[in-house]
């Protein structure tokens, strides 16, 4: 299987099945990703389809200079951003139902015990909450690093600042989170 960069560089020179292969391959991670960041379903996926068009109507920009993987992550998160931007401007939305499930529960036979699904679901309710509830900074770092799985390195080339920085930033990032935990007396053990 192709890695990423000679994948690029195919579609750049005109094939389309390379794309289609990059789009299998991050499809799931960039919806995780932007699930992550704006805690919707239906927007995360707009934003996931939004970063694809993106990239194939101006996937002649990417160089090659870096790893793939810090140059879609980079224009993802500014997509987030800019959604998250907007979001802001605009009057906040009415609260969706707390009876219905934010993320799709899909059935499985021998799979998990109903009360074993709702707990999941609370927690992943209450991570979702706090994150948030966090400053976009510190939430887009905590995103890239535990939901992206980036290196600090690839961290820091997409949000343009120093390794050391991004460190920094996750550190009191996880911080503040910690904080939040133990305000609605939970430990982090409980939710994460």
């Amino acid at each position: 299987m192709a890695t990423d960069e000679p994948l690029m560089d195919r579609f750049q020179q005109g094939d389309d099945n390379a794309f289609e292969q990059i789009v299998r391959r991050w499809e799931g991670r960039m919806l995780n990703f932007f699930y992550r960041g704006v805690g919707d379903v239906d927007t995360a996926k707009d934003l996931r389809q939004e970063l694809f068009l993106r990239l194939y109507v101006h996937g002649k920009s990417y160089r090659g200079e870096g790893s793939f993987v810090a140059w879609l992550y980079s224009v993802a998160a500014n997509l987030l951003r800019s959604r998250l931007a907007k979001a802001r401007r605009q009057a906040p939305a009415l609260d969706p139902d707390p009876d219905e499930p934010s993320e799709p529960v899909e059935a499985v036979d021998g799979g998990p015990m109903p009360d074993t699904i709702a707990q999941h679901h609370e927690r992943a309710r209450l991570v979702r909450e706090m994150l948030a509830d966090l400053a976009t900074r510190d939430r887009e770092v905590l995103v890239l690093r535990f939901f992206g799985n980036l290196r600090f390195e690839e961290i820091s080339k997409v949000l343009g600042i120093g390794e050391s920085a991004a460190k920094l930033r996750a550190i009191r990032a996880l911080e503040r989170l910690r904080r939040m935990i133990a305000e609605r007396g939970f430990t982090t053990g409980d939710l994460l």
